[in-house]
């Protein structure tokens, strides 16, 4: 299903370009009719060899609703305090409402590369230790025949059903997922590798932070 425009709030929330990967200001939840806005987007890369190597652009989507339920603990709180404290990223984990990623591949990647690493963050989050072994197997084997050229992407869509995952190769968000993992406390671990400490795209989450406050 292709972007759809913004809903009709008192919140405005603009479409972004990151490396030439345009992010639409508003797009459909997998399998759902929710209109989800866009919270911020950013590259992912790391440093090697003295360069800094752009891998991914990623794009994170939230329900509307979710900026009157963040007001009251974080009003008044500066960008700098959301990000430095990790404020904003625990609330938006912990928030019930659905949420949305898309990550798109600047570079090729193959899906066992990829997953292994989403689960490799898992790993080092104390907080995830009781991930289930057959949820991450799940995960691997959905990823394993898959590959990414550059502009195909990862869509994971984050709800109280668990962590559903869809694959793209073009800019339009699928009506429905390939599959679902349903277990909320892994489709948690996967968001947090994204949002929380040390998450693969500081870049990404500055934007989301930048962009939240102005409404909180």
């Amino acid at each position: 299903m292709a972007d759809i425009a913004p809903t009709e709030t008192q919140w405005e929330f603009s479409g972004l370009d990151v490396e030439g990967i345009a992010f639409g200001a508003s797009v459909t939840g997998l399998g759902s009719s929710k209109a989800l806005i866009l919270g911020g987007a950013g590259d992912r890369g790391l440093e090697i060899n003295g360069n800094y190597i752009k891998f991914t652009a990623i794009g994170i989507y939230v329900e509307d609703g979710i900026i009157p339920h963040l007001s009251p603990k974080l009003n008044g709180k500066s960008v700098e305090e959301l990000c430095d404290n990790e404020l904003l990223f625990e609330e938006v984990l912990s928030a019930p409402f659905e949420k949305l990623v898309r990550v798109v591949f600047l570079l090729p990647l193959s899906g066992p590369q990829y997953s292994e690493k989403v689960l490799e963050r898992i790993g080092v989050q104390a907080m995830y230790t009781d991930v289930k072994d057959e949820h991450k197997q799940q995960f691997l084997e959905l990823f394993k025949p898959e590959n990414f050229p550059p502009r195909s992407s990862v869509i994971f869509s984050f709800t109280k059903e668990g962590l559903k995952v869809a694959f793209t190769k073009g800019n339009d968000i699928p009506e429905k997922p390939v599959a679902v993992i349903e277990d909320k406390t892994f489709a948690d671990a996967v968001l947090a590798t994204i949002i929380w400490k040390e998450g693969v795209s500081p870049a990404a989450k500055v934007s989301l932070a930048e962009r939240l406050s102005k409404y909180l």
